[in-house]
């Protein structure tokens, strides 16, 4: 790549301090104006030094991109003396005073009038304000939309045309238009009824009528929702090395596709992908829409790496596709390439990537409920009514048990104790609360902590006083059901890292150690928990120096032990609490039951301690034993009371929503951001705030926020600069996002890119025109489409004119209407159309035709199925990075880890064989010929103008229909279909 505004070329300072001193009689004066520097001296600089003394290039050991640097100077000393132009050897330099040292070079020197305004600015005080760490470059993409008074598509194309002597081709004919604008718009063939009726009108609105019904199509969003899936690297697996399936991905799909229909203004559509789970009021869309940020691959074996610093680099990488991601698709800017220094072509220093990664810092990998604000205020109900209704019958229940217990220990000899010293915590729950908090309506009742997954209730110690490395956790608990899902009965947690005593999570009804990141889990091989719901449990985790792991139910071992690679690392004094209820993984895993007791322990203890210590408690005294000294009337309440229990829970249970879960993401507070030299994740360097691009012209980079703000904030913040309507990048890239897919090639061809190191756009009038009449639509995608598709420029014929392919031959100033091969789904959805078996069911879990098998990574082995559910549209094939169909990735379906904001149009041989060879090919071949015969009989010429209409939209010519009839009395008709599923007319649009 080329530095586009580099003329002048600052040589190195080689003058030495015995040189003569230069005749500063010679210089230009200084300009007599009060100097600006963001406005005057920035894009001098900008255009003709930081080739040279910039980030990457430093001559005579000076940088000029940043004011300490400048300041500083070079391997010659000081270049800028404030105050002093007239002693400065910058002023020197460019002013041509030393031979030696010319700059620039001969026939590129700087005019008298800005070495003028370098010399103001220096003798002015040479003020460079903070954050101007690198001059901007005055930009086409950054500058304020340039609306014209009047104007439309056709005028601009014309007179662009007009310059070279050409002109627009004349209107293609009516077939060819509905094909176009119908594979355009919805991604599939129109009937051969819907050719003749349009082609047979003469209504001056059938065009009109024609793009509303298609664009009130719910295969709009279908086909439209394709090309955003493809720019957001849409993927329903995690890639890397295990690319494990993501079972839930698809709710974003289905967000995109139904946000294409509906017309969802864009400003809201960038909004919700931003912080649509903090926008007030909270919707299951706007939970399901930022999904964008971690639609694409997520590298487990990275994130459970044993080294530390392997870890925070993986989590780098994940943050730098994240911002990638941002930054391409709504503005059209790589800010992900500042990870490491300031970018080399566009204004975007090194910091203010970190300023955009602060504000997403603490998005993570994973899934969550989508709960609705409706949603949680029922349940938040319900939940209340619940703990309400049963409050009394179980405080009933569990001071009839305690008092059974009481009596059945009063009858057992002395217990032993735990030998060694006493746990430094314990939280019992009698009396007064231990230090610390309930969380979302917990309580206690009976001398026991009560927990409720749905209200996400957990209790949170204060911080411990106390190191602790090597470690036993050890809790009393009760589950209300055996149906639960990585909730934790005690959990010790620091610093976002954790280890906790979890149940249910990845194995149904069985208990697991359980960490951060899974990097010290590790199912046990033990049998799954069959207590009633109600008994207490006695469990017990422990975690020995020699990085040794045990888990312990009712005083024996439960499960293999085994050693766990990762360092058990130390819980500090201060940083570290204690969690009963919850497992700590952004959102939450929470327990549903109680806790009676619960204790940390500073060191391992042994097996016998463990069994000591479940003896020594008379909690361990089976529940038979406790109902076996109650009397009668003891009894009876006891059962009325939990019949009463079990009769609220039953009703509860019945009128609860079903819980789903998306892979949205999920949120914790991060901590301050700070930039990190060279990206080098052991060189923390300055705090930065959360904030956004200053070379955004008319807006503040600056949120106002601070270094620790809350994290939905920052989001929100980030989303409202964005989508503000003075922001000139999102209104021009998604306007040339909407022209590139409709006629093969963007008005800048960089579609993703509208920095320096972009493409120019070919007609940036018309770009303009384009983004100020999308917002002034409301943001409508629709309002887009029918000013394209309703010019003259769209509706051309594709015949090739000789003059002006000689003059343009890649079609950039738009003379005739290009042809375009269909994208690899609208392939194969157009066979399942014309063959009559397209399954137009929308929306849901995506159709898998593949079989999994694991084995440490997962293994895709693909099928062909003839089953409805595997002839749903394409969009509805589960998207995963190993599972690709070869016929699809031979017509350039993308990596779907990829950002892919332009497809590659290739011409191979394997796409002949594919469309040759295929199963599915031939299967759809021998349909559409029985379609095509339904009608026909036993006429053969008939059958074979059917399949030529239902195919092509056409009829066939008398030698078409003559070769073709003569092929199927030889081979059959499903022999002429193939041929026409293998046409090159089937593939592209003219």
């Amino acid at each position: 790549m080329t530095f586009r505004h580099s003329r002048l070329f600052l040589l190195p300072l080689l003058a030495s301090s015995a040189a003569a001193v230069p005749d500063v009689s010679k210089l230009p004066p200084a300009a007599a104006v009060t100097v600006e520097f963001a406005r005057d001296i920035q894009p001098l600089l900008a255009d003709h030094c930081i080739k040279c003394h910039g980030p990457e290039k430093q001559k005579g050991g000076l940088r000029l991109d940043g004011r300490i640097e400048a300041m500083k100077g070079g391997d010659e000393g000081k270049a800028i003396e404030t105050g002093k132009s007239a002693e400065s050897r910058l002023i020197h330099l460019v002013a041509g005073l030393e031979e030696e040292s010319v700059m620039p070079p001969k026939g590129e020197q700087l005019t008298a009038a800005q070495i003028g305004l370098l010399r103001a600015w220096i003798d002015q005080g040479a003020n460079w304000p903070d954050g101007a760490k690198q001059a901007p470059i005055a930009h086409w993409s950054l500058q304020p939309l340039r609306r014209p008074a009047d104007g439309d598509i056709d005028g601009f194309i014309k007179a662009r045309l007009a310059t070279d002597g050409l002109s627009l081709s004349p209107e293609a004919d009516r077939a060819t238009q509905i094909r176009r604008l119908t594979f355009d718009l919805i991604g599939l063939p129109p009937s051969p009824e819907e050719v003749a009726a349009f082609a047979g009108s003469r209504s001056p609105t059938a065009y009109a009528e024609l793009v509303e019904r298609l664009l009130a199509s719910p295969q709009y969003g279908e086909r439209w929702g394709r090309h955003w899936l493809d720019v957001a690297r849409y993927t329903e697996s995690q890639g890397f090395e295990y690319d494990r399936i993501r079972d839930n991905a698809w709710h974003y799909r289905d967000y995109v596709i139904k946000s294409f229909n509906d017309d969802k203004p864009y400003d809201r559509f960038m909004r919700e992908q931003i912080a649509g789970d903090v926008m007030d009021p909270v919707t299951s869309d706007g939970i399901v829409a930022p999904s964008l940020l971690v639609c694409g691959p997520w590298d487990q074996a990275g994130n459970e790496q044993a080294n530390a610093t392997q870890r925070m680099i993986t989590r780098e990488d994940e943050l730098e596709d994240l911002i990638g991601v941002v930054g391409q698709s709504f503005l059209g800017l790589t800010i992900n390439c500042v990870r490491c220094h300031s970018h080399k072509f566009d204004p975007i220093p090194h910091a203010e990537y970190y300023r955009v990664k602060a504000v997403f810092e603490g998005v993570r990998h994973g899934e969550r409920e989508i709960v609705g604000a409706a949603e949680i205020q029922e349940r938040k109900d319900q939940s209340a009514a619940l703990e309400k209704a049963i409050a009394a019958p179980q405080d009933v229940v569990a001071q009839i048990e305690a008092a059974g217990r009481k009596l059945a220990a009063a009858k057992l000899p002395a217990d032993p104790r735990p030998v060694g010293p006493t746990p430094f915590a314990r939280w019992t729950f009698e009396g007064a609360l231990p230090a610390g908090e309930l969380k979302g309506g917990a309580k206690i009742v009976g001398g026991r902590l009560l927990l409720a997954k749905e209200s996400g209730s957990y209790f949170e110690s204060a911080p411990l006083t106390q190191d602790i490395r090597e470690r036993t956790l050890e809790a009393w608990v009760t589950l209300d059901d055996l149906k639960q899902d990585g909730g934790a009965a005690i959990s010790i947690v620091k610093d976002g890292d954790f280890d906790a005593i979890v149940f249910g999570d990845g194995q149904s009804k069985k208990w697991v150690p359980g960490s951060a990141g899974f990097r010290r889990t590790k199912h046990l091989g033990a049998p799954e928990e069959t207590a009633a719901p109600g008994t207490l449990i006695h469990v017990a985790i422990v975690y020995g120096a020699d990085n040794s792991i045990a888990f312990f139910r009712n005083g024996q071992p439960y499960g293999k032990p085994y050693t766990t690679t990762q360092p058990l690392g130390a819980y500090n004094a201060g940083k570290t609490r204690v969690l009963l209820g919850v497992r700590y993984r952004g959102g939450g895993n929470f327990l549903s039951g109680g806790v009676e007791s619960a204790s940390i322990y500073d060191r391992a203890l042994s097996a016998e301690e463990i069994a000591a210590s479940y003896r020594a408690q008379g909690r361990s005294i089976p529940l038979a034993d406790a109902l076996a000294n109650l009397n009668d009337a003891q009894r009876a309440e006891r059962v009325a009371a939990l019949a009463q229990i079990a009769a609220v829970r039953a009703q509860s249970e019945a009128r609860k929503p079903d819980r789903r879960v998306s892979y949205a993401g999920t949120r914790e507070q991060p901590e301050p951001t700070h930039r990190l030299k060279r990206g080098d994740v052991n060189s923390p360097d300055e705090v930065v705030t959360p904030g956004a691009l200053a070379a955004v012209a008319d807006l503040s980079p600056d949120f106002g926020l601070a270094a620790d703000a809350p994290e939905a904030q920052r989001r929100l913040k980030f989303a409202d600069w964005l989508a503000d309507a003075r922001n000139p990048l999102p209104a021009r890239v998604m306007a040339n996002r909407v022209w590139h897919f409709h006629f093969g090639q963007g008005l800048v061809s960089s579609t993703n890119d509208f920095g320096v190191s972009g493409a120019k756009p070919s007609h940036p009038e018309l770009l303009d025109w384009l983004a100020g009449k999308f917002i002034d639509s409301g943001w409508s995608v629709k309002s887009l489409h029918r000013l394209i598709v309703h010019s003259a420029t769209y509706r051309q014929a594709s015949a090739v004119n000789d003059k002006a392919a000689t003059i343009d031959a890649d079609n950039q100033l738009l003379w005739r209407f290009t042809p375009r091969r269909l994208e690899a789904e609208a392939v194969r959805d157009a066979m399942l159309a014309v063959s009559g078996q397209l399954n137009p069911a929308m929306g849901g879990p995506s159709f898998r035709p593949f079989t999994m098998t694991k084995f440490g990574t997962t293994f895709y082995h693909l099928t062909d199925s003839a089953e409805p559910e595997f002839n749903r549209r394409t969009v509805y094939r589960a998207n995963v990075n190993s599972g690709k169909d070869p016929m699809l990735e031979a017509f350039d379906c993308p990596d779907p880890s990829v950002k892919t904001p332009r497809r590659g149009v290739t011409t191979t041989p394997i796409q002949a064989l594919g469309l040759m060879n295929s199963s599915f090919v031939q299967r759809q071949a021998k349909l559409l010929a029985a379609r095509a015969q339904t009608t026909a009989g036993d006429d053969l010429g008939a059958a074979v103008a059917n399949a030529y209409r239902l195919a092509l939209g056409r009829a066939p010519t008398a030698e078409e229909t003559a070769r073709a009839t003569a092929a199927a009395r030889g081979r059959g008709l499903h022999g002429v279909c193939w041929a026409l599923l293998n046409s090159t007319e089937f593939v592209y649009v003219r």
